[in-house]
C-alpha cells in the first residue's frame, strides 16, 4: 500500500512539475488585465484596480523585453552579408521572421493572445495605466485614514503612509 502512495505522490508531483514548467512561458495578456483593472476602477474596487493594474505593467513590460531580446538573438543568428543577391535577402528575412516567431513563443506563449489593440497600446505609450494605479491608490489610502477599523482588518497591522493621503 505504501507503495502506491508513493507512486500516486511521485505521479501527481511529476504532473504538478509539468503543468507549472509548461505554463511557465504563457503570459497573462496585458490588454485583458487592463481591461480588468478600468473596469474594476470604475466599480471602486481599488484593490483589484491595484493588482490587475500592476499586473497588466509586468506583462506589458515582459512582452516588449522579449521582443526586444528575440529581435537582436535572431538578428544575429541571420545577419545581412555586406552583398546579397534579392533570394538570399528573403531568405535571411523569412529565417528571421520564422526565429522571431519562435523566441517569442518560447517567452511568453501564444503569440495571438498578446494581439492588443492599438487604443490599448497607445495607453501604455501615453502611460495612462500609471494614473489608474495614482488614483486607486491615493482612493485606497484616503479610504484606510476614513475607516482605520475596515483598513486595519484588511491589512492587518500595515497603516497607511500618510504623505499619501489626499484630503
Amino acid at each position: 500500500m505504501d507503495v502506491h502512495l508513493s507512486f500516486g505522490r511521485a505521479s501527481s508531483l511529476a504532473l504538478v512539475a509539468l503543468l507549472l514548467t509548461s505554463s511557465a512561458a504563457i503570459l497573462e495578456p496585458y490588454d485583458l488585465l487592463y481591461e480588468n483593472a478600468v473596469r474594476a476602477f470604475y466599480n471602486s474596487d481599488y484593490t483589484n484596480v491595484v493588482r490587475y493594474m500592476e499586473g497588466a505593467l509586468s506583462s506589458y513590460a515582459e512582452v516588449t523585453s522579449a521582443q526586444v531580446q528575440c529581435r537582436l538573438r535572431c538578428q544575429d543568428q541571420h545577419p545581412f552579408d555586406a552583398v546579397l543577391r534579392e533570394l538570399q535577402f528573403f531568405d535571411v528575412v523569412l529565417r528571421r521572421s520564422a526565429c522571431l516567431n519562435t523566441c517569442i513563443e518560447e517567452r511568453i506563449g501564444t503569440q495571438s493572445m498578446h494581439k492588443v489593440s492599438e487604443d490599448v497600446i497607445q495607453d501604455f505609450h501615453r502611460r495612462i495605466p500609471y494614473n489608474y494605479l495614482q488614483l486607486a491608490y491615493q482612493k485606497y489610502y484616503n479610504e484606510a485614514v476614513i475607516h482605520p477599523r475596515w483598513y486595519q482588518e484588511k491589512e492587518g497591522e500595515h497603516t497607511p503612509p500618510r504623505d499619501l493621503v489626499v484630503t
